[in-house]
């Protein structure tokens, strides 16, 4: 049995044991001092699976952390995390949890390869569901096949049957719909972030407003088709219902899809929103970035300013810092979009703390009238 046990050296410095004369221990204590070598060995390798595992677990905590990103350099404090019940969720994570939104882009066959795959590998992996309206199927797509022609004359037509798919289908998917074109670039967990204070079952819809041209009513505008419209589950609801009322829609399926939809939505009820945020600027914008960065490209004819319900400018602060949509961007510049907004980081980035904005109930919304002069 040598060497199968470890003994005190000098059991004598320990007062519950006493040593004969050559210094061996006695008394009854003496065998709770001797510990096996297996068993050694089996508490070390325990302890030291338990610290590597301890490791490789805040390891991947870290590394995974901003997998959902919001606005890479914003952040929460300690305080504020608490407040609004992140715990350890990211506010991205929050919002995609919480706002949940199904995109459908509006397509045709001869586009899938060159700009709706394009979109679903860029903006598209962040709905939480997304479709293309499209007349084929298409392996690398999750389509929706719609029975209308592949034709800008009945847009209003394709548009109509596509609401009224995701009603009857797809209503429970989400709590937010948002219709895009082929040739939009949308952000969405900026989009989650103005659509946070509202609740879905407010029948109320959003995008750039554009005044509403001949002959209308008070304060009656429409959205840009381009730059995308999001309803709410209860517009979608009064929208799928309430389309075939020829006194309120329009029955045909020719005539522009975006003032159509604009004077079915104001006829039924449904409330078009105020996207602008907080210092009123654009969140929504149906051209590129520069032409709300840049004034003087054109002149104040230019029908973007003639017809925006709001006031519409450009200059390098007249944009949203938190911009939802940009219309007109081709499918490379998708990937120039990506890079700039999730993969670029400039050095020494001050990072801003952000809180998320405080709910709105209906009898509080306020919707402010055109300011805008121009016609």
């Amino acid at each position: 049995m040598a060497g199968e046990y470890i003994t005190l050296e000098n059991p004598a410095t320990y007062p519950r044991f006493h040593s004969n004369a050559n210094g061996v221990a006695s008394g009854k204590y003496r065998s709770v001092q001797r510990i096996s070598t297996k068993h050694l060995i089996l508490l070390i390798l325990l302890v030291c699976s338990t610290l590597i595992v301890s490791y490789v677990y805040w390891d991947v905590m870290v590394l995974t952390a901003g997998a959902l990103p919001l606005s890479r350099g914003t952040s929460l404090a300690v305080d504020d995390m608490e407040s609004s019940g992140l715990g350890n969720e990211t506010l991205a994570e929050k919002l995609h949890r919480e706002v949940r939104v199904l995109c459908w882009v509006l397509t045709t066959p001869k586009y899938h390869k060159t700009r709706a795959i394009h979109i679903l590998r860029t903006w598209g992996k962040r709905c939480n569901k997304i479709y293309f309206m499209t007349s084929e199927p298409d392996d690398e797509l999750p389509t929706v096949v719609l029975s209308k022609p592949d034709s800008y004359e009945v847009l209003w037509g394709k548009t109509k049957e596509a609401f009224v798919h995701i009603h009857e289908q797809m209503r429970h998917e989400a709590d937010w719909f948002i219709k895009a074109d082929d040739d939009t670039y949308l952000f969405l967990e900026n989009l989650r972030y103005m659509l946070y204070p509202y609740s879905p079952e407010i029948p109320i819809y959003f995008g750039f407003n554009y005044k509403m041209v001949g002959t209308h009513q008070k304060n009656e505008s429409y959205m840009s088709g381009g730059s995308g419209y999001v309803l709410s589950r209860e517009a979608l609801r009064i929208f799928a219902e309430g389309r075939n009322d020829s006194s309120k829609c329009r029955q045909e399926d020719d005539h522009a899809e975006d003032v159509e939809m604009g004077k079915c939505l104001f006829n039924l009820g449904v409330k078009a929103g105020d996207s602008r945020d907080e210092q009123l600027r654009n969140r929504f914008y149906p051209i590129a970035p520069f032409g709300a960065l840049l004034s003087g490209n054109v002149g104040m004819d230019f029908w973007l300013y003639k017809y925006a319900y709001y006031n519409a400018r450009s200059c390098m602060d007249c944009l949203s810092e938190y911009p939802v949509a940009f219309h007109y961007v081709d499918s490379k510049q998708l990937y120039v979009y990506e890079y700039f907004n999730y993969q670029f980081q400039l050095s020494g980035r001050t990072q801003v703390a952000e809180r998320l904005p405080k709910k709105i109930r209906e009898e509080e919304l306020v919707i402010p009238e055109s300011d805008n002069p121009l016609y």
